[in-house]
């Protein structure tokens, strides 16, 4: 039976964001350069629906994304992308019954230039942090131990600029342990569950 196609638009509005765009309902992804490859992330880190009938616009609603969805985009960002003749690759996150047991080696490399970053920033480990963890399971790192509260906003704003594909951000404070102080997670995946998070498998 012949099916019409869904009109869709794909765009990069700003370093480390794709946005796709079917009827009313539009959805945020990372997307990023590496090795003059152009990786995309088939997780989407918002989703926004449009009310025809609202004169308020664009109106944020819960993340829902079924693996019916995720296929049928990915298509559809991988033809845009061979189109324009790039290098493409897709990435996604493991499978639920597969948490707990990530492992990133890239993520040392992004350590290692979020040490660089921050430096040259004049934000120094051990006078302005205490140590820089890896966040495997979200994809992401965490900064220990941040000792003024007036630095957390500053760092923050480093590590957004060197990791613009990272969408997922928060702090807390922490008053015991051996690092007390300021922790700012940064990371590219949602720290909850594909069923919980983004729709199951219809």
């Amino acid at each position: 039976m012949w099916r019409r196609k869904r009109k869709y638009k794909i765009d990069r509005p700003e370093s480390g964001v794709l946005t796709y765009r079917e009827g009313g309902t539009e959805f945020t992804f990372p997307i990023y350069d590496e090795d003059g490859e152009v990786v995309f992330v088939a997780w989407p880190t918002r989703q926004r629906l449009f009310l025809y009938f609202s004169s308020g616009g664009w109106t944020r609603v819960p993340s829902l994304f079924s693996r019916r969805d995720r296929e049928r985009i990915t298509e559809h960002v991988v033809e845009h992308f061979e189109r324009e003749g790039a290098r493409f690759r897709v990435v996604t996150r493991s499978e639920s019954d597969e948490r707990g047991l990530q492992f990133h080696p890239e993520l040392f490399d992004c350590k290692a230039r979020a040490a660089e970053r921050l430096d040259a920033a004049g934000f120094f480990l051990l006078n302005h942090y205490g140590s820089i963890d890896l966040l495997q399971e979200e994809f992401g790192l965490e900064v220990c131990g941040i000792r003024e509260d007036e630095s957390v906003e500053p760092i923050a704003q480093v590590l957004l600029c060197e990791f613009p594909q990272w969408h997922y951000n928060n702090v807390r404070y922490q008053d015991y342990g051996r690092e007390p102080g300021w922790k700012l997670r940064i990371h590219m995946f949602p720290p909850c569950c594909e069923g919980d998070c983004c729709g199951g498998d219809d």
